[in-house]
């Protein structure tokens, strides 16, 4: 599950001066995530990040910018069961759609659920 810290929560209505950055990254074998706001027109800076996959609102920005891959689910080839459920919290139900159809992971995740396991 992932694990979250803000470091400030106010902000201004965004506008065109605003800058938004979301990245995620792969350290010490976990999986990390980041968020970034700075609007230089009223001077306000927010940060947020956290362990794990991150909020959907963060997923949703990457994806975008970044695109997904597609990852078979189960079987000697795909991403093991245990470790999508670990990862993502999915519902049986959920799994047994992914193991039909795959699973979209982000660049980052995808490189993270494709590391071998101790």
């Amino acid at each position: 599950m992932a694990e979250q810290q803000m470091y400030l929560t106010s902000h201004c209505e965004p506008c065109e001066d605003c800058v938004q950055e979301e990245w995620q990254s792969i350290r010490d074998g976990e999986l990390f995530w980041e968020g970034y706001e700075h609007c230089p027109r009223y001077e306000v800076y927010a940060c947020d990040d956290g362990r794990g996959v991150p909020p959907p609102w963060i997923r949703e920005r990457i994806v975008a910018r970044e695109g997904t891959v597609h990852l078979p689910v189960g079987g000697p080839d795909g991403v093991p069961v245990a470790l999508l459920r670990r990862v993502y919290g999915l519902s049986i139900a959920e799994v047994a759609a992914a193991r039909r159809t795959g699973y979209r992971a982000t660049p980052v995740e995808a490189r993270y659920l494709s590391l071998p396991t101790p």
